[in-house]
């Protein structure tokens, strides 16, 4: 058997009666987050845009757009949803690589659930799991890289998205080979259009990108349309062309799988920006709370990082301390570090085009100052917390220091967040859009109890 078929047969195998409750639980978290920073997500202006463009497209309408009264066919609902789903940043994240499956895999289940007719909460719950699964580990075959392949986690999504559709298609293994043929085929996704653009809208772009051909290519391999069945395992499979150079191990893909989960190492994010700036964030405001300090009080703030945090949210400075994009303030630890000692906390008030520009704010930026430590780079790389581990070293006016180090932030694995705390982010992302507080209510007790619904579809009725 080769690797495509075993990776094909577990993925069809595995079902709901398979998953331990803890990873229900997961992908009850995953679901609610999701529809929270979607509904959210829909305010800004990629989201507005990309809805405003697609939807001239028309076409047959097979699955709604969230919070617009407008059906697309299932792969174009898809782009517009996923997008919104990553369009503030502020979803769940694979802790080790950084992968976000929930905005692909909750949007084309949702999507495919209208287009098949009727899908129970089981088989929705093992579609997201499975499909997300396959995301994670497909991204840990290589070394840690980020920034280095020229990739984003993006480039595995579409894999994940067609085998969620595919499961609730009903696929058999050909057409599920043909369907991850097809995925390999439009895989794509670059780390250069976020270091250009600042991150949101080039990331935003990218995943609705990638969730559309997920969707497209689960529909031709259901028809019978398929390219290479080596797409994993050969000289011109995904891993030599896309990791060329890079360090891989194949064996990781399947090690463990059905018995050990990735998906209960995704990290629910407490604030809305880069995962670099998180741990960053919540080891600042700890410092504050615990001591009842004040932004007038702090003179000067250090943060001590390692490379990848260095090189991604700390430099240049110039753009980091006035970002010049809703984007580039959502990867900067010089502006969220100043936005947490302004306001005491970081939401999504504090990432728009006049809070980027209050000055009372970047005079609390130009407080903060990152350096590259490279005892904590050595320690992250050993402990796998290059996305996380720091020192946060405060100083006051009148000559107080306080010095901490913080390995977890609230939300990751090590810290997770109960599903009424993911609830009550999703309240307040959908309160920041004005959504009905009570259609959120029902969204919520709706999601609680998932594998209990006969038909999801109450879910995207809601969201229309």
């Amino acid at each position: 058997m080769s690797l495509e078929e075993e990776l094909v047969d577990k993925t069809i195998s595995t079902n709901y009666d398979d998953l331990p409750s803890e990873v229900v639980m997961a992908c009850k978290k995953s679901v609610v987050d999701l529809i929270g920073v979607a509904i959210a997500g829909s305010t800004t202006p990629v989201a507005k845009k990309l809805f405003e463009v697609v939807s001239q497209w028309q076409g047959k309408p097979e699955a709604s757009v969230f919070l617009r009264d407008t059906a697309l066919p299932a792969h174009e609902a898809v782009f517009v949803n996923a997008a919104m789903g990553r369009a503030l940043d502020f979803n769940q994240y694979h802790f080790s690589t950084g992968t976000q499956p929930p905005p692909t895999m909750v949007s084309i289940a949702l999507a495919t659930a209208q287009l098949v007719g009727k899908v129970s909460g089981r088989n929705f719950i093992s579609a997201v799991t499975i499909g997300s699964e396959v995301m994670c580990r497909m991204r840990m075959v290589p070394d840690y890289c980020s920034g280095l392949s020229g990739w984003v986690g993006d480039v595995c999504g579409i894999f994940g998205g067609a085998i969620t559709a595919g499961k609730l298609m009903g696929f058999n293994s050909e057409q599920m080979l043909n369907a991850l043929g097809l995925a390999y085929s439009q895989s794509a996704g670059t780390v250069q259009g976020v270091r250009d653009v600042g991150g949101g809208a080039t990331l935003s772009l990218q995943q609705g990108l990638s969730a559309r051909a997920a969707m497209l290519s689960a529909t031709l391999g259901k028809n019978g349309l398929g390219t290479s069945k080596r797409f994993l395992d050969s000289e011109g499979g995904f891993y030599e062309v896309y990791y060329r150079g890079i360090h891989h191990d194949l064996k990781r893909l399947m090690d463990g799988f059905g018995k050990r989960y990735e998906v209960m190492n995704l990290a629910i994010k407490p604030y809305p920006s880069c995962g670099y700036t998180l741990c960053p964030i919540d080891n600042v405001l700890d410092i504050v709370k615990k001591n009842n300090l004040t932004g007038p009080e702090i003179d000067k703030i250090v943060l001590r990082v390692g490379k990848a945090a260095y090189n991604n949210v700390c430099r240049p400075r110039e753009t980091k301390s006035r970002p010049k994009t809703v984007g580039d303030a959502m990867f900067s630890i010089p502006y969220t570090i100043g936005s947490a000692i302004y306001r005491s906390e970081v939401f999504l008030e504090d990432f728009s085009a006049e809070a980027i520009k209050d000055t009372r704010r970047l005079k609390e930026v130009d407080k903060v100052e990152c350096l590259l430590d490279q005892d904590i780079e050595a320690e992250a790389s050993k402990l796998s917390l290059r996305l996380s581990l720091n020192i946060a070293e405060v100083s006051t006016g009148d000559g107080r220091n306080f010095s901490q180090k913080m390995l977890h932030v609230k939300g990751s694995p090590e810290k997770p967040m109960t599903f009424e705390e993911c609830a009550e982010k999703a309240r307040r992302c959908a309160q920041f859009a004005g959504f009905s507080a009570e259609k959120m209510d029902m969204l919520v007790e709706h999601i609680s109890r998932l594998e209990q619904l006969e038909d999801v579809q109450v879910i995207t009725q809601l969201l229309q």
